[in-house]
C-alpha cells in the first residue's frame, strides 16, 4: 500500500506537470513572443534554482520519515520534520533575500536585460514557499496520507493557472499604459510575465496554507501516532537539518547537473554572443525555446514517463528477484518503446515544426522553427538519458551515475562555450549542447553496462529497423505538407500531412512484426500495437 500510494502520487505530479506546461503555452500564446521570452527565462532561471534546492526534498523526506516510523520512532520523525522544515527555512530565506535585493543586477548578468529583474522579485518567494510545500508533502506522504497531497497538488496547479491568467491580463492592462508614458512596447510584456508569475506565486501559497490547514486537521492522528513510540534515542531537530544539509546538497547538484544545462546554454549564449544593444532579439530566442519549444516537449515527455512508470517499478522488481532474463527482456521493451512510439512523434514534431508554432503563436519564425526541431530531437535523447540514471540507480552505482552526470554536464558546458565564442553558430549552441550532454551520457552508459543488458543480434535488428520506419514516416508525412501545405491552414495541413503518413508507419511496424506481441505486453504504450497485431494478423 505504501509504495502503491508513493507511486499514485508520482503519477499525479506528472499530470499536474502536464497541465502546467498547457499553462505556459497558454500564457504564451496570450502575451506574443516576447512576453514569452521573459515568462520562459524566468521559468528557466526557476528550475535552476528549485532543481538545486527543493526539487529532491519531497522523496528525501518521505524515505527518512517512513525509516523512522517502521521503527516505532515517531518523534524522531517529528524532529526530522522540523530540521526539514529548519533547513528550507535557511537556504530558501537566504535566496529569497539575494534575489530581492540583486533583483536588476542578476537580470542584467544573466541575460542583459534590466527588465527583467522585476520578473525574479516573485520567484525568490516562489522557491522558499515551493520548498516548505515540498517538506510537509514528504512528511504527510511519510506518515501514510497520500489523499491531502495529491488534493494539494491539484489546488496548486489549478489555482495557479487560474492565477496567472488573471494576473497576465490585469498587469498587461497596467503595462500598456505604462508603456504608452515611457514609448517603450517592452514594457507591456514585462508587466504580462510578472502579472503571470505574481498569480503562480499566489497559487502556490494557496497551496500551502491547505497543507497547514490539512496538517492541522490530522494533528489528532500525529500526536497518536507520537503516543505509541518505543525508541529510546531520540533525534533533535539539528541532526536532521544536518541531514538535509550534507545529503541536500548532494542531490541538489546531481539534479542542477542533471536539468540545469539548457538555461546554462540560454545564460552563455546571451553572455558570450550577444552584445549590448536592443535586448528584444535574445528575448524572443527565449521565448521560442522556453515558451514554446520546451513545453511541447515536456508534455510529451511526461506522458511518456507516466506509461513508464509502472515497467520501472517491475524493473526494481526483477533485479531484486534475481531475474536477469526477464530484467533484460523489460529494458529491451522499454528501448523499443522509445524507438517505435518516441522518436516517431518527435519526428512528426520536426518536419511539421512550422505549421504546430502557427497554431501556437500564429508566427513560426525561422529561429522557432530550428529551435522546436533541435528540441525534439533532445526529447528522444532524454528519454534514453533518463531511463539510463533509472538503471543506475537500481544497480545502486551511486559512484558512477555522479560521474556520468560530472563530465556529462563538463563536456556540454565546454561544447556551449566553444560553439559560442569559435564556431560562432550562435542559438542553435544551446540546443545541440544538451544533444552532447545526452549523447555522452548515453554513451558512458553503455561502455560501462552494455554487457549486463546483452542485447542479441536479432533485438539490435528490431531497433534498427524500427528507425528507419520512424524515419521513413517522418518523409512521408513532410512530403505531404510539403506539397499541400501552403494551400491550407495550419491546423488543417497537420492533420492531412500527419494521419496518412502516422496510419503508414503503424501498418509497416505491424506488417513487418517489428514488435511482437510478447514486447509489446512489456512495453509502455504496447497495447496499441496488441491491438494492430490481432487486427492485421488476423
Amino acid at each position: 500500500m505504501k509504495k502503491a500510494g508513493v507511486s499514485a502520487i508520482e503519477i499525479f505530479k506528472y499530470k499536474m506537470l502536464l497541465l502546467g506546461m498547457i499553462n505556459i503555452l497558454v500564457l504564451s500564446l496570450m502575451s506574443g513572443i516576447l512576453g514569452a521570452g521573459y515568462l520562459g527565462i524566468s521559468f528557466a532561471i526557476l528550475i535552476i534554482f528549485i532543481s538545486f534546492h527543493s526539487l529532491w526534498l519531497s522523496s528525501m523526506v518521505t524515505r527518512y520519515i517512513r525509516g523512522r516510523n517502521a521503527r516505532g520512532q515517531y518523534r524522531s520523525s517529528l524532529k526530522f520534520f522540523r530540521g526539514a522544515l529548519l533547513y528550507v527555512l535557511v537556504t530558501g530565506t537566504a535566496f529569497c533575500a539575494v534575489f530581492v535585493v540583486f533583483s536588476n543586477q542578476l537580470g542584467s548578468f544573466l541575460v542583459r536585460d534590466i527588465h527583467i529583474g522585476i520578473c525574479l522579485l516573485p520567484i525568490a518567494v516562489i522557491i522558499l514557499i515551493y520548498g516548505l510545500s515540498e517538506v510537509v508533502c514528504g512528511y504527510l506522504q511519510g506518515m501514510n496520507f497520500y489523499m491531502p497531497v495529491k488534493i494539494f497538488y491539484l489546488v496548486r496547479q489549478v489555482t495557479c493557472f487560474a492565477g496567472s491568467i488573471a494576473g497576465m491580463k490585469f498587469l498587461g492592462r497596467y503595462g500598456q499604459k505604462v508603456a504608452n508614458l515611457k514609448h517603450n512596447s517592452a514594457v507591456v510584456s514585462v508587466y504580462s510575465a510578472f502579472g503571470a508569475l505574481l498569480g503562480i506565486l499566489a497559487g502556490g501559497l494557496a497551496g500551502l496554507i491547505l497543507l497547514v490547514v490539512f496538517c492541522l486537521l490530522l494533528r489528532r492522528e500525529f500526536h497518536a501516532m507520537r503516543g505509541r513510540d518505543t525508541a529510546r534515542f531520540q533525534e533533535t531537530a539539528f541532526q536532521g537539518f544536518q541531514v538535509m544539509l550534507s545529503l541536500g546538497i548532494m542531490q541538489g547538484i546531481r539534479h542542477i547537473m542533471f536539468l540545469a544545462p539548457l538555461p546554462l546554454n540560454y545564460i552563455l549564449y546571451v553572455r558570450l554572443c550577444v552584445r549590448d544593444g536592443d535586448s528584444a532579439p535574445w528575448i524572443k530566442t527565449g521565448g521560442y525555446l522556453f515558451g514554446e519549444a520546451v513545453p511541447i516537449m515536456a508534455v510529451f515527455i511526461a506522458i511518456y514517463v507516466m506509461l513508464n512508470h509502472k515497467n520501472y517499478r517491475q524493473l526494481s522488481s526483477h533485479w531484486k528477484n534475481e531475474a536477469y532474463v526477464l530484467f533484460r527482456e523489460k529494458v529491451f521493451a522499454m528501448i523499443l518503446s522509445v524507438m517505435t512510439l518516441a522518436l516517431p512523434v518527435c519526428a512528426v514534431v520536426s518536419v511539421l515544426a512550422e505549421p504546430i508554432l502557427k497554431c501556437l503563436s500564429k508566427e513560426a519564425a525561422k529561429e522557432g522553427v530550428s529551435v522546436l526541431v533541435y528540441t525534439a530531437i533532445w526529447a528522444v535523447l532524454f528519454l534514453f538519458e533518463v531511463m539510463a540514471l533509472r538503471i543506475m540507480e537500481l544497480w545502486n552505482e551511486t559512484l558512477y551515475l555522479y560521474l556520468t552526470i560530472l563530465m556529462s554536464f563538463g563536456v556540454q558546458t565546454v561544447f556551449a562555450v566553444l560553439s559560442f565564442k569559435t564556431f560562432k553558430i550562435g542559438s542553435m549552441g544551446i540546443t545541440l549542447g544538451v544533444l552532447v550532454q545526452a549523447v555522452f551520457f548515453v554513451i558512458m552508459f553503455l561502455i560501462k553496462f552494455v554487457k549486463r543488458l546483452r542485447l542479441s543480434g536479432n533485438q539490435l535488428k528490431k531497433l534498427i529497423m524500427a528507425v528507419i520506419v520512424a524515419l521513413a514516416g517522418a518523409l512521408i508525412i513532410l512530403l505531404i505538407y510539403q506539397l499541400a501545405g501552403d494551400k491550407l491552414s495550419a491546423g488543417v495541413a497537420i492533420a492531412v500531412s500527419a494521419i496518412p503518413g502516422v496510419l503508414l508507419y503503424l501498418a509497416a511496424v505491424t506488417f513487418l512484426r517489428i514488435v511482437s506481441d510478447k514486447e509489446a505486453e512489456q512495453m509502455p504504450g504496447g497495447e496499441l500495437f496488441l491491438r494492430l497485431n490481432e487486427l492485421l494478423h488476423r
